[in-house]
Protein backbone atom coordinates (compact mmCIF):
# COMPACT_ATOMS: atom_id res chain seq x y z
CA UNK A 1 0.00 0.00 0.00
CA UNK A 2 1.03 3.87 -0.88
CA UNK A 3 1.03 6.62 1.25
CA UNK A 4 0.46 4.71 4.56
CA UNK A 5 1.20 5.40 8.16
CA UNK A 6 -0.02 3.86 11.17
CA UNK A 7 0.07 3.89 14.71
CA UNK A 8 -0.88 1.91 17.91
CA UNK A 9 -0.75 1.88 21.65
CA UNK A 10 -2.68 1.27 24.99
CA UNK A 11 -4.34 3.58 27.01
CA UNK A 12 -4.60 2.89 30.77
CA UNK A 13 -4.69 -0.81 29.81
CA UNK A 14 -8.38 -0.94 28.82
CA UNK A 15 -8.66 1.10 25.75
CA UNK A 16 -6.04 -0.24 22.39
CA UNK A 17 -6.05 1.83 19.18
CA UNK A 18 -4.25 1.84 15.73
CA UNK A 19 -4.57 4.34 12.65
CA UNK A 20 -4.33 4.06 9.39
CA UNK A 21 -4.15 6.15 6.17
CA UNK A 22 -3.48 5.59 2.93
CA UNK A 23 -3.63 7.39 -0.81
CA UNK A 24 -5.85 4.48 -2.36
CA UNK A 25 -5.73 3.36 -5.32
CA UNK A 26 -6.65 6.55 -7.86
CA UNK A 27 -5.34 9.79 -6.58
CA UNK A 28 -2.28 12.00 -6.51
CA UNK A 29 -1.77 12.42 -3.04
CA UNK A 30 -3.46 11.73 0.55
CA UNK A 31 -5.81 14.58 2.03
CA UNK A 32 -7.21 12.15 4.72
CA UNK A 33 -5.35 12.82 8.53
CA UNK A 34 -5.70 11.09 11.60
CA UNK A 35 -4.51 11.51 14.92
CA UNK A 36 -4.88 10.68 18.23
CA UNK A 37 -4.10 12.63 21.80
CA UNK A 38 -3.56 9.63 24.45
CA UNK A 39 -3.79 12.06 27.06
CA UNK A 40 -7.31 13.15 26.40
CA UNK A 41 -8.06 9.81 25.23
CA UNK A 42 -8.93 11.46 21.90
CA UNK A 43 -9.04 10.19 18.13
CA UNK A 44 -10.07 12.06 15.00
CA UNK A 45 -9.99 11.84 11.63
CA UNK A 46 -10.37 14.64 9.17
CA UNK A 47 -11.04 14.58 4.77
CA UNK A 48 -9.94 17.62 3.30
CA UNK A 49 -12.98 18.93 0.75
CA UNK A 50 -11.84 18.33 -2.52
CA UNK A 51 -12.52 21.45 -4.67
CA UNK A 52 -11.29 23.36 -1.44
CA UNK A 53 -7.69 25.44 -1.89
CA UNK A 54 -5.72 22.97 0.34
CA UNK A 55 -8.24 20.15 1.81
CA UNK A 56 -4.76 18.23 3.02
CA UNK A 57 -3.58 21.50 5.02
CA UNK A 58 -6.90 21.90 6.48
CA UNK A 59 -7.32 18.49 7.74
CA UNK A 60 -3.48 18.36 9.03
CA UNK A 61 -4.44 21.79 10.85
CA UNK A 62 -7.71 19.88 12.57
CA UNK A 63 -5.25 16.92 14.22
CA UNK A 64 -2.51 18.80 15.05
CA UNK A 65 -5.15 21.97 17.03
CA UNK A 66 -8.36 20.48 17.92
CA UNK A 67 -6.57 19.14 20.94
CA UNK A 68 -5.81 22.21 22.44
CA UNK A 69 -9.55 23.08 22.23
CA UNK A 70 -11.04 19.88 23.50
CA UNK A 71 -8.67 20.31 26.49
CA UNK A 72 -10.24 23.77 26.71
CA UNK A 73 -13.05 23.03 27.37
CA UNK A 74 -13.41 19.27 28.11
CA UNK A 75 -12.42 18.55 31.46
CA UNK A 76 -11.25 15.10 33.46
CA UNK A 77 -13.05 16.66 36.29
CA UNK A 78 -16.30 16.78 35.21
CA UNK A 79 -19.08 15.31 36.70
CA UNK A 80 -22.15 16.37 34.55
CA UNK A 81 -22.27 13.61 32.47
CA UNK A 82 -24.94 15.15 30.27
CA UNK A 83 -23.18 18.38 29.19
CA UNK A 84 -19.73 16.21 28.12
CA UNK A 85 -20.88 15.90 24.69
CA UNK A 86 -21.65 19.51 24.52
CA UNK A 87 -18.91 20.55 25.83
CA UNK A 88 -17.01 18.47 23.19
CA UNK A 89 -19.63 20.14 19.98
CA UNK A 90 -18.40 23.80 21.60
CA UNK A 91 -14.68 22.37 21.17
CA UNK A 92 -14.69 22.15 17.94
CA UNK A 93 -17.48 24.91 16.84
CA UNK A 94 -14.70 27.41 18.87
CA UNK A 95 -11.97 25.71 16.50
CA UNK A 96 -13.91 26.27 13.24
CA UNK A 97 -14.60 29.88 13.63
CA UNK A 98 -10.75 30.40 14.49
CA UNK A 99 -9.74 28.40 11.42
CA UNK A 100 -12.05 30.38 9.22
CA UNK A 101 -11.47 33.75 10.60
CA UNK A 102 -7.56 32.71 10.15
CA UNK A 103 -8.34 32.10 6.66
CA UNK A 104 -8.98 35.46 6.38
CA UNK A 105 -5.12 36.28 7.44
CA UNK A 106 -3.29 33.54 5.65
CA UNK A 107 -4.05 33.11 1.86
CA UNK A 108 -3.06 29.49 2.16
CA UNK A 109 -6.08 28.74 4.30
CA UNK A 110 -8.55 30.60 2.60
CA UNK A 111 -11.20 28.71 1.34
CA UNK A 112 -9.84 25.47 2.64
CA UNK A 113 -12.43 22.76 4.27
CA UNK A 114 -12.11 19.46 5.63
CA UNK A 115 -14.74 17.07 7.40
CA UNK A 116 -14.15 16.07 10.84
CA UNK A 117 -15.39 13.35 13.48
CA UNK A 118 -13.90 13.16 16.33
CA UNK A 119 -14.05 10.52 19.41
CA UNK A 120 -13.36 11.02 23.20
CA UNK A 121 -12.96 7.96 25.26
CA UNK A 122 -14.61 9.89 28.91
CA UNK A 123 -14.90 7.01 31.39
CA UNK A 124 -17.68 4.63 30.54
CA UNK A 125 -18.89 6.43 27.67
CA UNK A 126 -17.68 7.52 24.18
CA UNK A 127 -18.61 10.88 23.11
CA UNK A 128 -18.98 11.87 19.49
CA UNK A 129 -19.07 15.31 17.19
CA UNK A 130 -18.63 15.03 13.68
CA UNK A 131 -19.25 17.53 10.37
CA UNK A 132 -19.34 16.24 7.15
CA UNK A 133 -19.46 12.26 5.67
CA UNK A 134 -16.67 11.01 8.16
CA UNK A 135 -18.36 8.52 10.21
CA UNK A 136 -18.01 7.07 13.62
CA UNK A 137 -19.55 3.65 14.27
CA UNK A 138 -19.74 1.29 17.41
CA UNK A 139 -19.33 -2.79 16.65
CA UNK A 140 -20.79 -4.69 19.14
CA UNK A 141 -20.92 -8.58 19.28
CA UNK A 142 -20.85 -8.70 15.07
CA UNK A 143 -23.33 -5.46 14.55
CA UNK A 144 -22.34 -2.05 13.57
CA UNK A 145 -24.37 0.81 14.69
CA UNK A 146 -23.63 4.01 13.04
CA UNK A 147 -23.10 7.08 15.34
CA UNK A 148 -22.81 9.62 13.04
CA UNK A 149 -25.78 11.37 10.84
CA UNK A 150 -24.09 12.36 7.33
CA UNK A 151 -24.39 16.16 6.64
CA UNK A 152 -24.14 15.63 3.12
CA UNK A 153 -27.37 16.84 0.07
CA UNK A 154 -27.15 13.03 -0.43
CA UNK A 155 -28.01 12.03 2.57
CA UNK A 156 -30.58 14.88 3.00
CA UNK A 157 -32.25 13.84 -0.10
CA UNK A 158 -32.21 10.51 1.25
CA UNK A 159 -33.74 11.12 4.49
CA UNK A 160 -36.37 13.38 2.41
CA UNK A 161 -37.38 10.28 0.31
CA UNK A 162 -36.40 12.26 -2.49
CA UNK A 163 -33.95 9.69 -4.06
CA UNK A 164 -33.35 5.70 -3.21
CA UNK A 165 -30.34 4.03 -1.52
CA UNK A 166 -29.91 2.38 -4.68
CA UNK A 167 -29.43 5.30 -6.62
CA UNK A 168 -27.67 7.24 -4.31
CA UNK A 169 -23.67 6.39 -5.29
CA UNK A 170 -24.35 7.60 -8.62
CA UNK A 171 -26.34 11.18 -8.25
CA UNK A 172 -24.45 13.93 -8.76
CA UNK A 173 -25.28 15.81 -5.40
CA UNK A 174 -23.24 12.41 -3.28
CA UNK A 175 -20.23 14.65 -2.82
CA UNK A 176 -21.78 17.76 -1.71
CA UNK A 177 -21.48 18.50 1.75
CA UNK A 178 -23.63 20.55 4.31
CA UNK A 179 -21.58 21.38 7.00
CA UNK A 180 -17.88 21.50 7.26
CA UNK A 181 -14.96 22.82 8.96
CA UNK A 182 -15.38 26.09 7.30
CA UNK A 183 -18.83 26.64 6.92
CA UNK A 184 -20.53 29.71 7.12
CA UNK A 185 -20.59 30.45 11.25
CA UNK A 186 -21.81 29.76 13.71
CA UNK A 187 -20.67 26.32 12.83
CA UNK A 188 -23.04 23.48 13.48
CA UNK A 189 -21.20 20.39 14.68
CA UNK A 190 -23.48 17.22 15.93
CA UNK A 191 -22.70 15.25 18.79
CA UNK A 192 -23.77 12.27 20.35
CA UNK A 193 -22.56 10.15 23.43
CA UNK A 194 -22.90 5.74 23.64
CA UNK A 195 -22.55 3.75 26.89
CA UNK A 196 -19.39 1.14 26.08
CA UNK A 197 -18.66 -2.26 27.31
CA UNK A 198 -16.16 -4.24 27.48
CA UNK A 199 -15.04 -6.19 23.65
CA UNK A 200 -16.85 -3.02 22.26
CA UNK A 201 -15.15 -1.17 18.89
CA UNK A 202 -15.37 1.94 17.72
CA UNK A 203 -14.02 2.92 14.09
CA UNK A 204 -14.09 6.25 12.78
CA UNK A 205 -13.06 6.68 9.09
CA UNK A 206 -13.17 9.03 5.80
CA UNK A 207 -15.77 8.21 2.70
CA UNK A 208 -13.02 6.63 0.76
CA UNK A 209 -14.01 3.55 3.37
CA UNK A 210 -17.34 3.66 4.56
CA UNK A 211 -18.49 4.83 0.66
CA UNK A 212 -16.65 2.09 -0.99
CA UNK A 213 -17.54 -1.11 1.78
CA UNK A 214 -21.14 -2.01 2.82
CA UNK A 215 -21.56 -1.56 6.70
CA UNK A 216 -21.78 -5.67 7.17
CA UNK A 217 -18.84 -6.07 5.38
CA UNK A 218 -16.90 -3.70 7.51
CA UNK A 219 -18.43 -5.39 11.23
CA UNK A 220 -16.71 -8.86 9.55
CA UNK A 221 -13.63 -7.20 9.16
CA UNK A 222 -13.99 -5.50 12.37
CA UNK A 223 -14.72 -8.78 13.78
CA UNK A 224 -12.30 -11.18 12.03
CA UNK A 225 -9.10 -8.93 13.22
CA UNK A 226 -8.94 -8.40 17.10
CA UNK A 227 -5.95 -6.21 17.27
CA UNK A 228 -6.82 -2.99 15.95
CA UNK A 229 -3.27 -2.56 13.93
CA UNK A 230 -4.78 -5.44 11.99
CA UNK A 231 -8.15 -4.21 11.20
CA UNK A 232 -7.04 -0.64 9.78
CA UNK A 233 -4.81 -2.63 7.62
CA UNK A 234 -7.75 -4.99 6.36
CA UNK A 235 -10.19 -2.45 5.89
CA UNK A 236 -7.44 -0.14 3.77
CA UNK A 237 -6.81 -3.15 1.70
CA UNK A 238 -10.63 -3.99 1.38
CA UNK A 239 -11.01 -0.55 0.30
CA UNK A 240 -8.08 -1.20 -2.22
CA UNK A 241 -9.03 -3.89 -3.33
CA UNK A 242 -12.53 -2.55 -4.18
CA UNK A 243 -10.95 0.33 -6.58
CA UNK A 244 -9.74 2.64 -3.90
CA UNK A 245 -11.31 5.47 -5.29
CA UNK A 246 -10.44 7.72 -2.82
CA UNK A 247 -8.06 8.44 -0.23
CA UNK A 248 -8.84 6.04 2.58
CA UNK A 249 -8.74 6.44 6.28
CA UNK A 250 -9.64 4.09 9.49
CA UNK A 251 -8.92 4.56 13.10
CA UNK A 252 -9.98 1.42 15.31
CA UNK A 253 -10.71 2.07 19.00
CA UNK A 254 -10.64 -1.54 21.24
CA UNK A 255 -12.45 -0.80 24.73
CA UNK A 256 -10.98 -4.04 26.63
CA UNK A 257 -12.92 -3.38 29.60
CA UNK A 258 -15.14 -0.71 30.60
CA UNK A 259 -13.71 1.71 32.99
CA UNK A 260 -15.21 4.44 35.44
CA UNK A 261 -14.41 8.41 35.19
Amino acid sequence: MRGMADMGTTLGGSVHFAGLSDIGRQRSSNQDCWGADADQALFMVADGVAGSTDGALAAHLVVELLPTYVARHLKPADSDDSAQPELLGRAVAEFCDHFRAYGNTDSRVAGASTTVVAVVVAGSRALVVHLGDSRAYLCRERRLQRLTRDHSLIQDLLDAHQVDIEHADEHPARATLTRHVAMSPPARPDTAAVDLLAGDRILLCSDGLHGVIDESSLAKILDSHRVPADACAALINAANDAGGPDNVTAVVIHIEESHGA
